[in-house]
């Protein structure tokens, strides 16, 4: 069943205009800009290779990079890049 989900996943995401990109404003509370950071890095920047979400391992390796630069963007925007490294290193 699980190799049905990714297949279909990998067909939605390689489908005419999916990698056309869109402007997204956001506008979120630096707690949740924090908590949206740490999903990010926690379900996708991990260096473990255990996820057991068929999805996520259907995403091509440049997806993950764009995740990378949008979790490095948010935090620098919201100018908590330091203060998110230090709350990592308690």
């Amino acid at each position: 069943m699980s190799k049905e989900k990714s297949k279909i996943f990998e067909t939605v995401l390689s489908s005419p205009g999916m990698n056309q990109k869109c402007k997204i404003n956001l506008v979120m509370t630096r707690q949740n800009i924090l908590l949206l950071s740490r999903l990010i890095e926690a379900g996708l920047l991990t260096d473990q290779q255990d996820i057991h979400d068929e999805i996520i391992n259907a995403l091509p390796k440049e997806a993950l990079e764009e995740f990378k630069i949008v979790h490095e963007e948010i935090l620098r925007k919201s100018e908590l890049t330091e203060f998110y490294g230090r709350l990592k290193s308690l």
